[in-house]
């Protein structure tokens, strides 16, 4: 597929979007990690950061899925389409399985323990997802620079 020098503009701001969205879910997850150590009268308000947290990671998810679908257009035809598609998946994976512990916190009644344990799982895994997709979107971004540099495109 021909793609353009502003297509591939376009897409390298997207990648900056969605680090400047990951950004935020990760400004976000502070109030999760102090309330997590707080004792049982903080559990309805570790409860309730948890429900809009939960909010976010929705709207993560259709960026994210927005910018799965911007990729696959550009990338289709390159010989590292199948690399990418592969992490495509396994990041939705990702984020599927964090809005998981994030709406188990909101629809099961839970001890302050739990919600704790599960407060951290939510951390640990935004965390996670965050990596995945700076490796992810460095990859890509050289890949558009080698383009935009050689005006070579699929």
């Amino acid at each position: 597929m021909i793609t353009s020098d502003n297509e591939i503009k376009d897409l390298i701001q997207q990648h900056q979007a969605i680090q400047a969205h990951m950004k935020f879910l990760m400004k976000a997850l502070s109030p999760l990690s102090m309330q997590s150590n707080q004792g049982i009268e903080q559990s309805t308000q570790l409860k309730d950061r948890i429900v809009l947290y939960r909010w976010s990671l929705y709207d993560f998810r259709e960026a994210i899925q927005r910018q799965v679908e911007l990729d696959n257009q550009i990338f289709l035809g390159s010989s590292s389409i199948e690399e990418i598609l592969r992490e495509h998946q396994t990041i939705r994976d990702q984020i599927d399985i964090v809005i998981g512990l994030a709406e188990n916190t909101v629809f099961n009644e839970m001890s302050q323990e739990e919600l704790n344990i599960c407060s951290l799982k939510i951390i640990e895994a935004v965390n996670k997802i965050c990596k995945s997709i700076e490796q992810h979107i460095a990859k890509e971004d050289k890949l558009l620079g080698q383009r935009l540099n050689t005006h070579v495109f699929l």
